[in-house]
Protein backbone atom coordinates (compact mmCIF):
# COMPACT_ATOMS: atom_id res chain seq x y z
CA UNK A 1 0.00 0.00 0.00
CA UNK A 2 1.33 3.60 -0.93
CA UNK A 3 2.37 5.85 1.82
CA UNK A 4 -0.01 8.34 1.25
CA UNK A 5 -3.09 5.55 1.31
CA UNK A 6 -1.97 3.91 4.07
CA UNK A 7 -1.89 7.73 5.98
CA UNK A 8 -5.18 8.23 4.44
CA UNK A 9 -6.38 4.71 6.17
CA UNK A 10 -5.31 5.64 9.15
CA UNK A 11 -6.51 8.64 9.83
CA UNK A 12 -9.81 8.58 11.32
CA UNK A 13 -7.62 6.73 14.21
CA UNK A 14 -5.12 9.32 14.37
CA UNK A 15 -6.14 10.22 18.27
CA UNK A 16 -6.30 6.67 19.76
CA UNK A 17 -3.37 6.10 18.01
CA UNK A 18 -1.60 8.89 19.74
CA UNK A 19 -3.12 7.87 22.50
CA UNK A 20 -1.37 4.67 22.38
CA UNK A 21 1.52 5.89 21.34
CA UNK A 22 1.42 8.10 25.14
CA UNK A 23 0.57 5.22 26.55
CA UNK A 24 3.40 2.77 25.16
CA UNK A 25 6.30 5.67 25.76
CA UNK A 26 5.14 5.70 29.66
CA UNK A 27 5.40 2.36 29.60
CA UNK A 28 9.01 2.04 28.20
CA UNK A 29 9.97 4.87 30.99
CA UNK A 30 8.87 3.17 33.33
CA UNK A 31 10.94 0.12 32.28
CA UNK A 32 13.83 2.01 31.76
CA UNK A 33 13.91 4.29 34.76
CA UNK A 34 13.34 0.61 37.13
CA UNK A 35 15.87 -1.00 35.09
CA UNK A 36 18.05 1.86 35.81
CA UNK A 37 17.17 1.68 39.66
CA UNK A 38 18.01 -2.11 39.75
CA UNK A 39 21.53 -1.50 37.72
CA UNK A 40 23.10 1.27 40.07
CA UNK A 41 24.79 -0.05 43.67
CA UNK A 42 22.86 3.12 45.43
CA UNK A 43 24.96 2.44 48.56
CA UNK A 44 28.06 2.79 46.29
CA UNK A 45 26.64 6.09 45.24
CA UNK A 46 25.69 7.42 48.36
CA UNK A 47 29.40 6.62 49.68
CA UNK A 48 30.63 8.31 46.42
CA UNK A 49 28.68 11.26 47.22
CA UNK A 50 29.69 11.50 50.43
CA UNK A 51 33.39 11.31 49.60
CA UNK A 52 35.44 14.76 50.28
CA UNK A 53 35.39 16.93 47.49
CA UNK A 54 33.53 14.28 45.07
CA UNK A 55 30.47 16.38 44.56
CA UNK A 56 31.05 19.08 42.26
CA UNK A 57 32.01 16.23 39.74
CA UNK A 58 28.10 14.75 39.75
CA UNK A 59 26.79 18.56 39.79
CA UNK A 60 29.23 19.40 36.94
CA UNK A 61 27.63 16.53 34.45
CA UNK A 62 24.53 17.78 35.60
CA UNK A 63 25.12 21.36 34.61
CA UNK A 64 25.96 20.01 31.19
CA UNK A 65 23.03 17.61 30.32
CA UNK A 66 21.09 21.03 29.68
CA UNK A 67 23.89 22.14 27.65
CA UNK A 68 24.53 18.66 25.57
CA UNK A 69 20.66 19.24 24.38
CA UNK A 70 21.54 22.88 23.63
CA UNK A 71 23.21 21.77 21.79
CA UNK A 72 21.65 19.11 19.50
CA UNK A 73 18.86 21.92 19.13
CA UNK A 74 21.27 24.38 17.62
CA UNK A 75 22.60 22.39 15.84
CA UNK A 76 19.08 20.77 14.12
CA UNK A 77 17.74 24.64 13.92
CA UNK A 78 20.47 25.21 11.48
CA UNK A 79 19.62 22.22 9.45
CA UNK A 80 15.75 22.75 9.94
CA UNK A 81 16.19 26.13 8.53
CA UNK A 82 17.44 25.04 5.33
CA UNK A 83 13.77 23.39 4.48
CA UNK A 84 11.51 25.10 6.69
CA UNK A 85 11.46 27.98 9.38
CA UNK A 86 10.87 27.28 13.32
CA UNK A 87 11.06 29.32 15.82
CA UNK A 88 13.67 27.68 18.55
CA UNK A 89 11.30 27.20 21.17
CA UNK A 90 9.46 25.00 18.99
CA UNK A 91 12.50 23.02 18.07
CA UNK A 92 13.99 22.91 21.91
CA UNK A 93 10.08 21.58 22.57
CA UNK A 94 10.48 19.12 18.93
CA UNK A 95 13.75 18.20 20.23
CA UNK A 96 12.95 17.39 24.11
CA UNK A 97 9.96 14.92 22.33
CA UNK A 98 12.40 13.17 19.94
CA UNK A 99 14.72 12.11 23.38
CA UNK A 100 11.82 10.88 24.55
CA UNK A 101 10.56 8.31 21.70
CA UNK A 102 14.75 7.71 21.02
CA UNK A 103 15.03 6.06 25.08
CA UNK A 104 13.14 3.01 23.15
CA UNK A 105 14.88 2.52 19.67
CA UNK A 106 18.08 0.96 18.02
CA UNK A 107 20.35 3.89 17.82
CA UNK A 108 18.15 6.73 18.94
CA UNK A 109 16.03 6.20 15.20
CA UNK A 110 12.78 7.25 17.31
CA UNK A 111 13.89 10.49 17.45
CA UNK A 112 12.41 11.44 14.40
CA UNK A 113 9.25 10.41 14.66
CA UNK A 114 9.40 12.45 18.36
CA UNK A 115 10.42 15.21 16.18
CA UNK A 116 7.54 14.60 14.11
CA UNK A 117 4.59 14.63 16.82
CA UNK A 118 5.61 18.51 16.74
CA UNK A 119 5.57 19.17 13.53
CA UNK A 120 2.62 19.28 11.31
CA UNK A 121 1.69 16.75 8.38
CA UNK A 122 3.35 19.25 5.83
CA UNK A 123 6.73 19.81 7.69
CA UNK A 124 6.96 15.72 8.00
CA UNK A 125 9.66 15.36 5.07
CA UNK A 126 11.13 18.63 5.92
CA UNK A 127 12.00 17.45 9.55
CA UNK A 128 13.15 14.05 8.36
CA UNK A 129 15.68 15.59 6.27
CA UNK A 130 17.01 17.57 8.46
CA UNK A 131 17.23 15.25 11.26
CA UNK A 132 19.11 12.70 8.97
CA UNK A 133 21.84 15.75 8.23
CA UNK A 134 21.89 15.99 12.11
CA UNK A 135 22.93 12.50 11.97
CA UNK A 136 25.09 12.92 9.31
CA UNK A 137 27.06 15.79 11.01
CA UNK A 138 27.50 13.68 14.13
CA UNK A 139 29.50 11.52 11.98
CA UNK A 140 31.57 14.39 11.04
CA UNK A 141 32.63 14.76 14.74
CA UNK A 142 33.09 11.05 15.16
CA UNK A 143 35.11 10.84 12.30
CA UNK A 144 37.28 13.75 13.24
CA UNK A 145 37.61 13.19 17.05
CA UNK A 146 36.52 9.82 17.86
CA UNK A 147 38.55 7.80 14.48
CA UNK A 148 41.58 9.50 16.28
CA UNK A 149 41.01 8.54 19.63
CA UNK A 150 40.49 5.08 18.41
CA UNK A 151 43.48 4.76 16.65
CA UNK A 152 45.87 6.16 19.48
CA UNK A 153 43.81 3.92 22.05
CA UNK A 154 44.19 0.68 19.43
CA UNK A 155 48.31 1.92 19.37
CA UNK A 156 48.62 1.77 23.31
CA UNK A 157 47.62 -2.23 23.37
CA UNK A 158 50.42 -4.55 22.87
CA UNK A 159 49.86 -6.36 19.66
CA UNK A 160 47.05 -5.02 18.26
CA UNK A 161 48.74 -2.23 15.50
CA UNK A 162 52.16 -3.46 15.57
CA UNK A 163 53.80 -2.41 12.45
CA UNK A 164 51.25 -0.85 11.22
CA UNK A 165 51.95 2.84 11.03
CA UNK A 166 50.11 5.41 12.01
CA UNK A 167 49.98 8.26 9.12
CA UNK A 168 48.00 5.36 6.93
CA UNK A 169 45.50 4.77 9.41
CA UNK A 170 44.72 8.44 10.81
CA UNK A 171 44.33 10.17 7.89
CA UNK A 172 41.23 7.65 6.78
CA UNK A 173 38.18 9.34 8.61
CA UNK A 174 38.69 12.88 7.28
CA UNK A 175 39.80 10.84 3.62
CA UNK A 176 36.07 9.15 3.85
CA UNK A 177 34.57 12.95 5.00
CA UNK A 178 35.96 14.07 1.65
CA UNK A 179 34.30 11.24 -0.76
CA UNK A 180 30.88 11.95 1.16
CA UNK A 181 30.99 15.80 0.74
CA UNK A 182 32.43 14.54 -2.93
CA UNK A 183 29.50 12.20 -3.90
CA UNK A 184 26.88 13.70 -1.34
CA UNK A 185 24.48 15.60 -3.64
CA UNK A 186 24.55 13.37 -6.61
CA UNK A 187 23.69 10.62 -3.72
CA UNK A 188 21.00 12.73 -2.35
CA UNK A 189 18.93 13.23 -5.69
CA UNK A 190 19.30 9.50 -6.98
CA UNK A 191 17.65 8.95 -2.69
CA UNK A 192 14.84 11.26 -3.88
CA UNK A 193 14.05 9.73 -6.99
CA UNK A 194 13.96 6.35 -5.35
CA UNK A 195 11.76 7.50 -2.28
CA UNK A 196 9.60 9.34 -4.87
CA UNK A 197 9.19 6.04 -7.07
CA UNK A 198 8.92 3.73 -4.33
CA UNK A 199 6.39 5.56 -1.64
CA UNK A 200 4.89 7.95 -3.65
CA UNK A 201 5.96 10.79 -2.07
CA UNK A 202 6.89 14.64 -3.31
CA UNK A 203 10.50 15.27 -3.25
CA UNK A 204 10.28 18.58 -4.80
CA UNK A 205 10.07 20.84 -1.88
CA UNK A 206 13.30 18.66 -0.42
CA UNK A 207 15.24 19.30 -4.13
CA UNK A 208 14.20 23.21 -4.12
CA UNK A 209 15.67 23.20 -0.79
CA UNK A 210 18.84 21.30 -1.85
CA UNK A 211 21.14 24.34 -2.96
CA UNK A 212 20.20 25.28 0.71
CA UNK A 213 22.36 22.82 2.36
CA UNK A 214 26.14 24.54 1.65
CA UNK A 215 29.21 22.95 3.11
CA UNK A 216 29.70 26.01 5.34
CA UNK A 217 25.95 24.84 6.69
CA UNK A 218 27.29 21.47 7.24
CA UNK A 219 30.57 22.77 8.74
CA UNK A 220 28.73 24.85 10.70
CA UNK A 221 26.29 21.82 12.16
CA UNK A 222 29.03 19.51 12.49
CA UNK A 223 31.24 22.19 15.35
CA UNK A 224 27.88 21.99 17.43
CA UNK A 225 28.17 18.23 16.76
CA UNK A 226 31.44 17.94 17.66
CA UNK A 227 31.01 20.13 21.27
CA UNK A 228 28.55 18.35 21.92
CA UNK A 229 30.44 15.26 21.77
CA UNK A 230 33.33 16.67 23.61
CA UNK A 231 30.69 17.25 26.42
CA UNK A 232 29.33 13.72 26.44
CA UNK A 233 33.01 11.94 26.66
CA UNK A 234 33.87 15.03 29.25
CA UNK A 235 30.57 13.62 31.36
CA UNK A 236 31.77 10.14 31.37
CA UNK A 237 34.90 11.22 32.63
CA UNK A 238 33.78 12.83 35.30
CA UNK A 239 31.46 10.45 36.42
CA UNK A 240 33.95 7.32 36.24
CA UNK A 241 36.13 9.73 38.30
CA UNK A 242 33.12 10.39 40.74
CA UNK A 243 32.61 6.61 41.27
CA UNK A 244 35.90 5.75 42.28
CA UNK A 245 38.18 5.38 38.68
CA UNK A 246 40.16 8.38 37.92
CA UNK A 247 41.49 7.61 34.32
CA UNK A 248 44.82 9.31 33.01
CA UNK A 249 43.39 12.10 31.60
CA UNK A 250 44.15 12.03 27.38
CA UNK A 251 43.99 7.88 27.41
CA UNK A 252 40.77 8.28 29.18
CA UNK A 253 38.86 10.70 26.98
CA UNK A 254 40.28 9.00 24.02
CA UNK A 255 39.28 5.61 25.17
CA UNK A 256 35.68 7.15 26.03
CA UNK A 257 35.78 8.46 22.23
CA UNK A 258 36.94 5.15 20.79
CA UNK A 259 34.35 2.81 22.70
CA UNK A 260 31.27 5.48 21.71
CA UNK A 261 32.77 5.23 18.13
CA UNK A 262 32.82 1.45 18.12
CA UNK A 263 29.35 1.25 20.04
CA UNK A 264 27.82 3.71 17.29
CA UNK A 265 27.80 1.32 14.53
CA UNK A 266 26.05 -0.86 16.65
CA UNK A 267 22.15 -1.13 15.62
CA UNK A 268 21.24 -2.08 19.47
CA UNK A 269 18.20 -0.37 21.65
CA UNK A 270 19.60 1.87 24.44
CA UNK A 271 19.40 -0.91 26.74
CA UNK A 272 22.12 -3.60 24.99
CA UNK A 273 24.00 0.29 24.11
CA UNK A 274 24.95 0.41 27.55
CA UNK A 275 25.74 -2.64 28.21
CA UNK A 276 27.82 -2.94 24.75
CA UNK A 277 29.65 0.12 26.37
CA UNK A 278 30.07 -1.06 29.79
CA UNK A 279 31.47 -4.15 28.39
CA UNK A 280 33.99 -2.36 26.43
CA UNK A 281 35.29 -0.43 29.05
CA UNK A 282 35.74 -2.82 31.37
CA UNK A 283 37.54 -4.84 28.50
CA UNK A 284 39.60 -1.66 27.56
CA UNK A 285 40.66 -0.53 31.09
CA UNK A 286 41.37 -3.85 32.64
CA UNK A 287 40.40 -2.26 35.57
CA UNK A 288 39.61 -4.80 39.29
CA UNK A 289 36.34 -5.41 40.82
CA UNK A 290 35.81 -2.09 42.28
CA UNK A 291 36.77 -0.69 39.17
CA UNK A 292 34.18 -2.83 37.55
CA UNK A 293 31.06 -1.37 39.75
CA UNK A 294 32.51 2.23 39.05
CA UNK A 295 32.58 1.64 35.32
CA UNK A 296 28.61 -0.11 35.49
CA UNK A 297 27.43 3.02 37.66
CA UNK A 298 29.16 5.59 35.20
CA UNK A 299 27.59 4.50 32.02
CA UNK A 300 24.24 3.66 33.77
CA UNK A 301 24.15 7.21 35.97
CA UNK A 302 24.93 8.74 32.62
CA UNK A 303 21.90 7.06 30.79
CA UNK A 304 19.73 8.28 33.80
CA UNK A 305 21.24 11.92 32.98
CA UNK A 306 21.46 12.48 29.27
CA UNK A 307 17.98 10.16 28.26
CA UNK A 308 15.67 9.48 30.91
CA UNK A 309 15.70 12.94 32.99
CA UNK A 310 15.21 15.20 29.47
CA UNK A 311 12.55 12.21 28.60
CA UNK A 312 10.42 13.39 31.13
CA UNK A 313 9.57 16.45 29.50
CA UNK A 314 9.49 15.45 26.26
CA UNK A 315 6.68 12.47 27.72
CA UNK A 316 4.77 15.77 28.67
CA UNK A 317 4.77 16.99 25.31
CA UNK A 318 3.71 13.38 23.64
CA UNK A 319 0.72 13.12 26.57
CA UNK A 320 -0.22 16.46 25.79
CA UNK A 321 -0.52 16.50 21.76
CA UNK A 322 -2.99 13.30 22.13
CA UNK A 323 -5.44 15.61 24.31
CA UNK A 324 -4.94 18.63 21.89
CA UNK A 325 -5.51 16.10 18.61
Amino acid sequence: MPYHALFSALSPYRKTLLRVLAAGVVLVFVYQFVGLSQRIDWRQFAASLARPGNGWKLALVLLLMPLNWALEARKWHLLLDAFVRWPFRRVWRATLAGVSLSAATPNRIGEIGGRLLVAERGEWTAVTAASLLGSLCQWVAFLLLAWPALVYTLAALPGVLDGIPLWILLPAGPLLLLIVYVGGKPLIRWLLDVVERQFGRDMDVLRAALPNVTLSLLLRSSVYASVRFVVYCTQLYLLLWFFGLPLPFISGLAGIAAIYLVQAGLPLPPGLNLVTRTELGLLLWSVDAEGAVAVLAAYTALFGVNVLLPALPGYWLIVRKTKIA
